[in-house]
C-alpha cells in the first residue's frame, strides 16, 4: 500500500514558505540519522525523500532561477543547483544501502550524517545569503508573482511513499 506524501506550503511569501519547509527537512534529517533499526531508518529516509523532492523542485524550478535572473547571481543560483544534486546523490546512495539490505551498516550512518551536514549548510546559506539578495532585489510586483508561483507548484506536487 502505498501512502501519499504532501508538502504544504506554509507561509506568507515564498522565502518563508521555503524557510518552513527548511525546518521540516531539519527534523527529518535528525530523525533519520538518529535511528538504528533499519525498519525507522527506511521510514525517515521515505519520508525525507518526499521532502526533498518536493522542496528542491520549488528551489530548482522558481527559486534558483529567480535568483539568477531577479537578484542577477547566477553564479550563487549554480552552486545551489550543484549542491542540491550532491544531496540528491547521497540520498540515492542511502536508499541503494537499504535496498540491498545493508541498511545496518557503518557506512548507512556514515553517509546520512554526511547527507545532514551538508544540507543544514546548504540550508544555512539559503537562509542568510540567497534568500536574503532575492528578497533585496525583487520588486513588490516579482515578490507577489514568485509566492503566487510557488503555491501554485506545490499545489500540484504530491509524493507517493512506498510500503
Amino acid at each position: 500500500m502505498k501512502a501519499s506524501y504532501d508538502l504544504p506550503a506554509h507561509g506568507g511569501d515564498a522565502i518563508e514558505i521555503l524557510i518552513n519547509d527548511h525546518a521540516l527537512i531539519k527534523t527529518l534529517l535528525e530523525s533519520l540519522t538518529a535511528s538504528v533499526d533499519v525498519d525507522e531508518r527506511s521510514a525517515a529516509l521515505e519520508r525525507l525523500k518526499a521532502a526533498l523532492t518536493i522542496h528542491n523542485a520549488t528551489e530548482e524550478n522558481l527559486i534558483y532561477p529567480a535568483i539568477e535572473r531577479v537578484a542577477k547571481k547566477k553564479t550563487e543560483a549554480e552552486r545551489l543547483y550543484h549542491e542540491t544534486a550532491e544531496a540528491d546523490v547521497m540520498v540515492f546512495e542511502l536508499d541503494s544501502l537499504l535496498k540491498e539490505g545493508r541498511g545496518e551498516e557503518d557506512g548507512f550512518a556514515a553517509t546520512a550524517e554526511k547527507l545532514r551536514d551538508a544540507v543544514i549548510e546548504h540550508i544555512e546559506e539559503e537562509e542568510k545569503h540567497a534568500f536574503k539578495m532575492l528578497r533585496d532585489h525583487a520588486d513588490a510586483a516579482q515578490a507577489e508573482t514568485l509566492t503566487r508561483s510557488v503555491r501554485q507548484f506545490r499545489g500540484a506536487l504530491h509524493f507517493e511513499l512506498s510500503a
